[in-house]
């Protein structure tokens, strides 16, 4: 699959001047209905800093890379950044993952871990392993004929959906401390191999 067509996640990290947080929090709170109503957003996780800290983070989802940048070319969104520059200490900081690493982001990290591609693909192909058998178990009902090409698409959108909302999440807590280990290690740095 093309990048463009890939689920993108995007980490944003704004320092905002001492005095400046509560209208940076009030240009935020009114811009993310609007954020949200784009085609393919698929939510935002903002992530106040700690007491006496000034860095602001926000993990972006879209469907699509193609949409992400449809929204960053968007007349609102430059209108938003317009707004908060004042408040800001200066440029914000962007950054994103797109296919295997964004099932592996950790939420909340002030550092973003991404695990080794080695270590992503062998939880993927656990959890890809699992998907495959419940679907073969679920589609082979007794006396049930499915047709081959509705087995064929049926069964592969099972396991995407299930792979996408049940079975990558639970895998990447599961193997939270071997996947970022290395990572952790070498200080928050990302590691690829």
């Amino acid at each position: 699959m093309d990048q463009a067509n890939e689920a993108v996640t995007v980490i944003i990290t704004r320092v905002v001047r001492a005095g400046s947080e509560a209208a940076f929090e009030n240009a935020l709170r009114a811009f993310i209905p609007k954020s949200i109503a784009f085609p393919g957003h698929l939510g935002v996780h903002m992530l106040r800093p700690p007491p006496g800290g000034h860095e602001y983070g926000a993990v972006v989802k879209f469907r699509t890379h193609k949409e992400w940048e449809t929204f960053l070319r968007s007349p609102e969104y430059a209108a938003f950044l317009h707004e908060i520059e004042a408040y800001l200490e200066g440029p914000q900081q962007v950054e994103t993952l797109c296919g295997l690493e964004s099932w592996f982001t950790p939420l909340g990290a002030r550092v973003t871990q991404v695990p080794p591609r080695w270590k992503m693909a062998l939880v993927t192909y656990i959890g890809v392993c699992m998907m495959v058998y419940a679907v073969s178990v679920t589609l082979s009902w007794p006396g049930v004929k499915w047709p081959a090409w509705l087995r064929f698409f049926l069964g592969n959108a099972l396991v995407v959906v299930g792979l996408a909302w049940a079975v990558m999440p639970m895998l990447n807590r599961v193997f939270r401390p071997w996947l970022h280990k290395s990572a952790l290690a070498n200080g928050g740095h990302h590691e690829r191999r």
